[in-house]
């Protein structure tokens, strides 16, 4: 890239120390929200609840169906809002209060009547779908708008990884300090209320962070504000959004990385304590994650060096191989050893993906023909991807289980069960890896065309911003 060019976009438009860490506190929540209920929601439902392993995919099912039309529409709706206080801000407010309070519900089912519980496991995914989504697209459709030189977005890239991690720390060491028998081995009468306990201290959490992000790290650029009066309608805006190639790619880069992503925390209860003979499998993911938030620098450099597709293909290769090994380990010790090298993969996918869906965004605003931004349509459509990992994981999942003689849940499963659980926890997403990897170097957003967007972008914003002086 022109090194001049650079320069005048980060004097700009960069953004203070506080504004980014403040920012980065959403992410957090966004994280903890999401993962506490992945990393537990499976074997709280199988395991503690006792649906069958096909009612709990069917649930996921019939709620990715319901995210198929609710999250691209709230991207569009949060693109085309006007209000004095912005376009992302007022929704963020709205559904803070609600989430808080669907983070506790999502324990609650009714216990001993299977058919009820699935009912209440249906209706409690889409209302918490439905508020999630509305939190995370408009506060992951800020950081492109706010952020806008590659300085600030690989700087507050390190602080969003940082606080993903934490959210993850707290997501899976919540469940360890509150829930005494996480795969309800033992079938103790006080653990459903420990699920409750770890929902209400993750809500509390989840809450004041919202808070200081939108006290401290929540802005939305002036130049910008005229755009709600060029967005496109719903029917525009979903055509030029899957018309676009680049993202597009990028959507089925980005659901490889949700499969791998979601598959681990899902099944490292279970795999840590049947396969590793852990006693307490959760903290098995505390040291791969800290690991993760160790290795940011690592990749940072990487970004800086090679961009945003060859960094984050050296990524996906580390993070296969890594998980290949990792398939191999035997007992607690190894367990431990191998998740370092897990670690260091998983920091790669968190820092690169978001730093690849604001390239996608800058793109668009230029060579759309529509000259605004619309973060909120793409985060809107890559939610979907995300929860449609989800019901893809968990339909292998049933068949694998169903496969082993595992569809109802007992303690202590025999050595083809165990073998099941090798096949998710590696050679499975390894084969996703693979597929994202072929995407990736078909992705075009490199090389010339990412100088000649970062010119045209200058003059673009250049343009708005004498509109409303």
């Amino acid at each position: 890239m022109n090194k001049s060019i650079e320069k005048k976009l980060e004097k700009k438009y960069e953004t203070s120390l506080r504004t980014r860490i403040g920012y980065a506190f959403g992410t957090l929540s966004d994280n903890l929200a999401l993962q506490n209920f992945l990393f537990l929601g499976f074997s709280f439902y199988f395991t503690v609840v006792g649906l069958n392993v096909w009612l709990v995919s069917l649930g996921f099912i019939i709620y990715s169906i319901w995210d198929a039309i609710d999250d691209p529409l709230i991207g569009v709706i949060s693109d085309r809002t006007k209000t004095k206080w912005g376009r992302r801000r007022p929704w963020i407010f709205l559904a803070t209060i609600p989430l808080c309070l669907l983070i506790i519900f999502i324990w609650t089912p009714p216990m001993n009547d299977e058919i009820l519980a699935f009912i209440y496991y249906v209706i409690i995914l889409i209302l918490f779908d439905l508020v999630f989504t509305t939190y995370t697209v408009n506060f992951n459709a800020l950081w492109p708008e706010m952020f806008l030189t590659d300085a600030d977005r690989s700087s507050v890239g390190v602080w969003r990884s940082i606080f993903t991690i934490i959210g993850l720390v707290f997501a899976f060491l919540l469940p360890e300090i509150f829930i005494e028998d996480i795969t309800n081995t033992e079938g103790y009468a006080r653990t459903p209320g420990q699920f409750v306990l770890n929902g209400v201290v993750a809500a509390v959490i989840v809450g004041i962070c919202i808070l200081v992000m939108l006290k401290f790290g929540c802005f939305e650029r002036k130049e910008f504000s005229k755009d709600v009066e060029g967005a496109p309608t719903w029917k525009t805006s979903y055509k030029v959004t899957f018309k676009n190639k680049a993202f597009m790619i990028y959507c089925a880069i980005a659901l490889g990385v949700f499969i791998v992503y979601g598959i681990l925390p899902i099944m490292m209860p279970l795999y840590g304590e049947y396969v590793l003979n852990m006693s307490d499998p959760g903290l098995i993911l505390l040291v791969g994650l800290l690991i993760s938030a160790l290795s940011t620098p690592l990749w940072m450099h990487f970004r800086y060096k090679y961009g945003v597709r060859k960094s984050y293909i050296i990524s996906l290769v580390f993070w296969a191989i890594s998980l290949l090994l990792f398939m191999l380990a035997f007992d607690e010790i190894t367990g431990y050893i191998l998740v370092i090298l897990v670690g260091i993969g998983v920091g790669g996918s968190i820092y690169l993906y978001d730093q690849g869906l604001a390239e996608v965004i800058d793109d668009d605003e230029i060579r759309s023909g529509l000259n605004v931004r619309r973060e909120g349509a793409y985060y809107g459509v890559v939610a979907l991807f995300n929860r449609l990992s989800g019901a893809i994981n968990l339909l292998i999942i049933a068949f694998v289980f169903s496969g082993t003689g595992w569809g109802e849940y007992t303690p202590n499963p025999g050595v083809n069960v165990k073998m099941g659980l090798r096949f998710l926890i590696g050679i499975w997403p390894v084969i996703i890896i693979v597929i994202a990897l072929i995407f990736l170097y078909l992705w075009p957003l490199y090389g010339k065309r990412l100088d000649e967007n970062k010119r045209m972008l200058e003059e673009l914003h250049n343009e708005k911003k004498d509109k409303i002086s």
